[in-house]
């Protein structure tokens, strides 16, 4: 009988860096609270200058902007003088590639659910609740501050994807009803590409003025209505019902009632186009993995797989007619009518 061979030094390596991420997590997030990447975009900046800036430590601001150009997201000079490498530039709230929000949500609250991980995994119920005793969105609407830093970060979340579902066949489409939609900006992107086509976003009260002024600047606020709405409640009719990143935060019953819901004011030959990570059967690498344990401490959601996707489609008394994967990881997920013999 032979015994496990010992990890090898890189694979020990490899393993110590993972377990660190958290700490660079919040290394980022905290330069973004500081808004340090603003403060370099003309050009590089001494440290002691920067702190009175942004009102910090002067010499725990410098180990800090030390830690950052260790991981290449600034870079020091000779003379100490930090400056924003592509990498950092990226944290600029002035960078249509900003993925500042994300920063600044990562490290917040879904932060300090993630840290109880473990609560959710002995119990199966989200760690979310267990800290700030109320449901995730209950939280956001309770907190502006927060809500809108989430909005932000999943309307940036959307734009690249938006040109790959826009492309999408909608022959025949009159309407398209964005349920659970954000700011707006994939719907935009579809009436944009689709001249003849009226569109209908329902979301909650305190995002539709934000909607209304993307629909503006897309060009599009003539063929568009924002109207406030739940995803359980009756919604208006329409050709082709858009649904991203709202199942994966609900619990398989409940993502099937939400189905069942859009199928009842779906017009005869429409269709649902679903946008969600698809899990992989094999678990090969995937960033829906991570974001399904996301869901395990923020709601009672989880991702899924097509698998999975064809059993939430038939309980709600729909078929799943396709999939078509997108370079940014998403899935386009159709559901239509069952086929009648």
């Amino acid at each position: 009988m032979t015994s496990p061979s010992a990890p090898t030094t890189s694979a020990a390596q490899t393993l110590a860096r993972l377990l660190v991420g958290n700490q660079l997590q919040q290394a980022v997030h905290v330069a973004a609270r500081l808004g340090l990447a603003d403060q370099l975009r003309d050009g590089p900046r001494m440290s002691a200058e920067l702190a009175k800036v942004v009102g910090a430590h002067p010499d725990a601001l410098h180990r800090l902007l030390r830690a950052l150009a260790g991981h290449g997201i600034v870079a020091a000079d000779d003379e100490q003088r930090f400056s924003l490498t592509p990498l950092g530039e990226l944290l600029r709230s002035d960078d249509p590639r900003s993925v500042l929000p994300f920063a600044l949500w990562s490290g917040g609250v879904s932060y300090q659910a993630f840290g109880a991980l473990e609560h959710s995994v002995r119990t199966g119920e989200p760690a979310f609740e267990h800290l700030f005793g109320q449901e995730f969105f209950g939280y956001l609407a309770e907190h502006p501050e927060s809500g809108a830093v989430f909005d932000e970060m999943m309307s940036r979340h959307t734009a690249p994807v938006a040109g790959a579902i826009a492309g999408h066949d909608l022959a025949g489409v009159e309407v398209v009803v964005d349920v659970g939609g954000g700011h707006g900006e994939l719907l935009a992107a579809i009436l944009h590409a689709r001249p003849g086509v009226r569109g209908v976003l329902v979301e909650q009260p305190r995002v539709l003025d934000e909607a209304r002024r993307v629909f503006a600047r897309a060009g599009v606020a003539d063929r568009c209505e924002a109207v406030a709405g739940d995803i359980h409640r009756p919604l208006p009719p329409g050709d082709v019902y858009v649904l991203k990143s709202v199942l994966h935060g609900l619990s398989d019953e409940e993502a099937a009632e939400v189905l069942a819901n859009c199928r009842r004011t779906l017009r005869p030959g429409g269709r649902l186009l679903v946008v969600e990570f698809v899990l992989p059967p094999d678990n090969a690498p995937s960033p829906g993995l991570l974001m399904d344990l996301l869901m395990l401490v923020g709601c009672h959601g989880r991702e899924r797989t097509a698998a999975d996707f064809a059993d939430l489609f038939r309980t709600a008394g729909l078929r799943l007619a396709g999939i078509t994967s997108t370079k940014h990881g998403y899935s386009l997920i159709e559901g239509r009518e069952p086929e009648r013999c």
